[in-house]
């Protein structure tokens, strides 16, 4: 912990600090989306236990998409590197794969006629054999998903936002909201609903970004001296803490934390160090 700055004034010495120990917004606050990243360094976002990006998306669109529109995805064409087809030979509906390799078609599975009876095996073997790419379109149908990129760099930042630096960036996950719950939240999932919640994740994405940069801010009150008040966990920049801060100390020291720079220090009338100073003197 460390002064971020230091103002007196009157009665008041005001010390704003940095939080060295702050509170991790993805595991203590009411989030509204949900994050989910893997990395190989770094445990980011919230716990989850998906192997890999295409096993999560796999598991959204069974949880938000019908098994009969995840058919007929497939069956109208749209998924392009998988098909179904009906083989009036055989009687059978027949799931094939495109392999980009060998620039052939693959029999992955064939199911007896009729359709409705094998929906739950067959949609579970089109999730299987599904791109990534297909998965992802039919996720977007129930669910407002964006990206997470990471910066690792002299320290690690994220955003919704590509960094474009081809050596210390990429994407790492995803944070996102299902349609029934920007509804709940919202009243619907018109898009003025989206843009609204496309917002409020962006906005969580950001406080989870000063948490990992560091921005986390405390503050102590001193009042002749004697510490009166003190408070820790304010996320965002140090004019966003200074603004959180003011609501939480009296009107008449209300004035140290506007006027407050970063950088500020005011050492002789520091609590701290004339307690250090009676110390050292006994």
């Amino acid at each position: 912990m460390y002064n971020a700055a230091v103002k007196s004034g009157g009665h008041y010495t005001l010390k704003i600090v940095h939080d060295d120990d702050p509170i991790n917004p993805r595991e203590d606050y009411d989030n509204f989306g949900k994050m989910v990243c893997w990395h190989s360094r770094y445990s980011l976002g919230d716990k989850h236990e998906y192997e890999n990006p295409d096993a999560f998306l796999a598991r959204l669109v069974r949880d938000t998409i019908s098994e009969k529109d995840i058919i007929a995805y497939v069956k109208d064409g749209k998924a392009g590197d998988l098909r179904l087809e009906y083989d009036k030979a055989s009687r059978e509906w027949e799931l094939s794969s495109y392999d980009d390799y060998f620039k052939k078609w693959y029999i992955e599975y064939s199911f007896a006629a009729p359709l409705p009876q094998n929906y739950t095996l067959l949609s579970e073997s089109i999730l299987e054999n599904m791109s990534s790419k297909g998965l992802m379109e039919l996720a977007e149908r129930e669910n407002l998903i964006l990206p997470l990129y990471l910066l690792d760099h002299s320290g690690i930042t994220i955003s919704t936002r590509d960094f474009h630096d081809r050596w210390d960036s990429g994407q790492v996950g995803w944070t996102y909201a299902g349609n029934a719950d920007i509804t709940k939240e919202y009243g619907d999932a018109s898009p003025e609903s989206m843009e609204k919640a496309e917002h409020l994740l962006k906005t969580e994405v950001e406080t989870y970004d000063c948490y990992l940069r560091g921005e986390c801010y405390g503050f102590q009150l001193f009042k002749d001296g004697v510490e009166e008040d003190s408070c820790w966990g304010f996320l965002g920049s140090f004019e966003e803490a200074k603004a959180a801060i003011r609501e939480y100390v009296p009107e008449d020291a209300a004035a140290l934390a506007d006027s407050a720079r970063y950088g500020d220090d005011d050492p002789e009338c520091d609590p701290d160090d004339e307690q250090d100073d009676e110390m050292e003197a006994d």
